[in-house]
């Protein structure tokens, strides 16, 4: 596979091509000196050796000139490929001295560049045809054909192999900005997990310390005024003291239950799965125990639907949607639950009727640590963790949540995978034989 030859960067570009102008710059007063002082070069030959010498300083003025970057590193090449053919030139008896057009090659490689490699070696090959028309059998010595042809044909390899070096050097910088790239953007997500673990930390501190103070202190006073205050309260007054004290333990285990269920999340068992209808009902049940002064709350849940999650997840997601409706929903309204197949999803949504209410926003919910009423002063307590205990074990179950509010109803509803549950035959039906 051939190199690409994209261009090499800028900095890299302006050292290379410098150095091929300082070794052709050295060029010039070494030839003009050899011209001068080889006592062998007739007249002629001098004078050709200078005016060879000519077009190479052109080309070197060009080189250094304000000019686009690949005209500059043609003309670059130019200029050395001249100084090449007078040094040939000046003495052709010398075969040694063709090696000069190897370095050349091996140099101009140094842009990466097609059109200057396709120009290099291009002169070089042509250069020994001219040598063979422009000189006779005894300047360039017996079989100069032959051996035009072998230095044409090592250029050619030259050139091969150094285009194999290009090409592996390309592939080891394709990789390297590839391993560049994954730890660039490896740091971004560590650097985004870090900010994100420390707003988590920074409200879970101010958060907690806030929810859990309160009910503590609403236990302590209870506690405090049942000892020192007991016998001068009426059965009355004792007995409201006592369920103060159970409705903040209440409250405290709820936010412990949720916290630790947030952090447990991470894996489920594949082999789980529940029954929507029974745990539905279970949470109804309960949370109709748990409100005994608040609505009844309807359930519309379809007979035998089987999803593929664990049972007491199931039971955790349905309570907090309900009691997230019930605390939040309208006074008087009527939460409703319902559920039903679509396919190869079961889904439950939790509906309450309430204010207005942003889709977008509302998404935001199920975020940790976040409420819909931030203030100090909401009419509701909470840690913020009860909808986000929702996704994270809906989405650790292969499910997914959606909020959509219409017509003054906030639905939550929650998809599943269902499960298909293998119908075992009744012992007591046997099947019937056929008569023959």
């Amino acid at each position: 596979m051939l190199p690409i030859g994209r261009p090499v960067p800028s900095q890299q570009a302006d050292w290379r091509h410098a150095l091929v102008c300082l070794v052709t710059l050295a060029h010039v007063p070494v030839l003009l000196a050899a011209c001068l002082a080889a006592s062998s070069l007739s007249t002629d030959r001098r004078l050709a050796g200078v005016a060879g010498l000519l077009p190479a300083m052109g080309l070197l003025a060009v080189a250094v000139g304000p000019f686009q970057q690949r005209a500059r590193s043609l003309a670059a090449t130019g200029a050395l490929l001249c100084c090449s053919l007078v040094l040939v030139g000046l003495f052709p008896q010398h075969p040694e001295l063709h090696a000069h057009l190897f370095v050349v090659v091996a140099l101009v490689a140094l842009y990466q560049d097609w059109a200057v490699l396709g120009l290099a070696v291009l002169t070089a090959v042509a250069q020994q045809g001219m040598l063979r028309l422009v000189l006779d059998e005894a300047q360039l010595g017996p079989h100069a054909g032959i051996w035009a042809l072998v230095r044409a044909l090592f250029v050619l390899a030259e050139a091969a192999i150094l285009a194999v070096f290009w090409h592996a050097h390309e592939e080891a910088k394709a990789g390297e900005e590839l391993l560049q790239a994954a730890l660039w953007e490896g740091q971004a997500s560590v650097r985004a997990r870090l900010e994100e673990t420390e707003r988590i930390r920074t409200d879970l501190i101010g958060t907690v310390s806030h929810e859990f103070r309160t009910p503590l202190t609403g236990i302590r006073g209870a506690a405090l005024t049942l000892l020192k205050r007991g016998d001068r309260l009426d059965e009355s007054g004792r007995k409201q003291l006592l369920q103060a004290v159970l409705d903040q333990q209440e409250r405290l285990s709820r936010l412990l239950e949720n916290m630790l269920t947030a952090a447990r999340a991470t894996a489920a068992d594949p082999s789980a799965i529940a029954e929507v209808h029974a745990v539905a009902a279970e949470v109804v049940m309960l949370a109709g125990a748990a409100r005994p002064h608040s609505p009844r709350i309807a359930m519309v849940v379809e007979p035998g639907l089987v999803a593929r999650i664990d049972r007491h997840a199931l039971h955790q997601v349905l309570a907090n949607l309900v009691d997230n409706a019930q605390q939040y929903g309208e006074p008087g309204a009527v939460p409703l639950v319902a559920g039903g197949r679509d396919g190869n999803e079961i889904w439950v949504a939790v509906s309450n009727e309430g204010g207005p209410l942003d889709a977008t926003a509302a998404w935001y919910l199920f975020e940790p640590f976040t409420q819909g009423d931030p203030g100090p002063t909401r009419a509701h307590e909470g840690l913020g963790m009860g909808l986000y205990v929702v996704r994270r074990l809906v989405e650790v179950h292969g499910g997914s949540v959606t909020v959509r509010a219409d017509s003054g109803w906030v639905t939550v509803e929650v998809r599943l995978t269902a499960a298909h549950v293998p119908v075992v035959p009744h012992p007591q039906a046997p099947t019937a034989l056929p008569i023959r």
